[in-house]
């Protein structure tokens, strides 16, 4: 059985993973019902399901709506383990719920590939198709360009989907990695963040207290470059509106290969 294709890293994409190792699509009807429950204004007629290839073993289809277009692809096999290792590894769920996830033996592949500018929309798009081929042997969603994933718990249902255009999930969304230098440093790095056409950020933590500050920190500036759509580069200073502080943004100096992302990576630190 072949491996599930690479995806392109500035495509957003996630995967679905099940406990059988048989694929089990639903119908085209069972898909757009379920799919016109998150959203009220959807025509359950305006939405089209095609699928080129349907047995226990492999899927190939897609499903458009709106202006969304959603390519799915499935293997009746795992994840590669070096998806894994760097999605499900490190992801801050409960061990247990980790394991269960490591567990799956076979995914479908949710690409978006539609109309809409929007990451956000395009995100919610692929969470919405995620709702509509959910089924009690769903696992979790693996989101290879942020290096996480979370199980399926209550995050597929309508009002949350809804809530996703108020307040970005970044739990489910970004992945916030630490890469140890001994057993105290780490450097936190934000995964994911170039779906969104903002860079990644990093920050050396030295004091595992000061880590959600730190997140903090990155989502703060991850909204002000997002919502005024402005650029920051190296050698820039930022002051943040909650709190007065003033942080540097500096280049990566050390360890690209574990930080940089592929939109680059920013480092932040208190101004000196």
């Amino acid at each position: 059985m072949p491996n599930t294709p690479p995806i392109d890293p500035f495509t957003p994409a996630i995967h679905l993973i099940y406990a059988p190792p048989s694929l089990e699509v639903p119908a085209g009807d069972e898909i757009a019902a379920d799919l016109a429950l998150s959203d009220a204004n959807l025509d359950p007629q305006a939405i089209h399901f095609s699928q080129t290839l349907n047995n226990p073993d492999r899927f190939l289809g897609e499903l458009r709506f709106a202006d969304h277009l959603v390519q799915i692809a499935g293997l009746s096999n795992p994840l590669p383990q070096d998806i894994m290792d760097r999605t499900v590894h490190v992801s801050p769920w409960q061990p247990q719920i980790r394991a269960a996830m490591r567990q799956h033996r076979s995914h479908l592949s949710l690409v978006y590939a539609g109309m809409d500018p929007n990451p956000i929309e395009q995100m919610i798009a692929l969470y919405r198709t995620a709702a509509a081929l959910q089924n009690e042997n769903l696992l979790g969603i693996v989101n290879e360009n942020a290096w996480t994933a979370h199980p399926p718990a209550d995050f597929l249902g309508p009002d949350h989907l809804a809530s996703y255009r108020d307040q970005i999930p970044f739990i489910l969304w970004v992945g916030y990695v630490k890469f140890y230098l001994d057993r105290e440093s780490y450097w936190l790095v934000t995964k994911g963040q170039h779906i969104f056409d903002v860079p990644d950020l990093a920050s050396l933590v030295t004091d595992a207290a000061a880590e959600e500050q730190t997140i903090n920190r990155f989502t703060e500036i991850f909204y002000y470059i997002y919502e005024n759509d402005v650029a920051v580069v190296a050698g820039d200073t930022l002051e943040l509106a909650s709190t007065g502080e003033t942080l540097a943004l500096k280049e990566v100096t050390e360890h690209p290969e574990w930080l940089m992302g592929p939109s680059g990576t920013l480092v932040v630190a208190p101004l000196d």
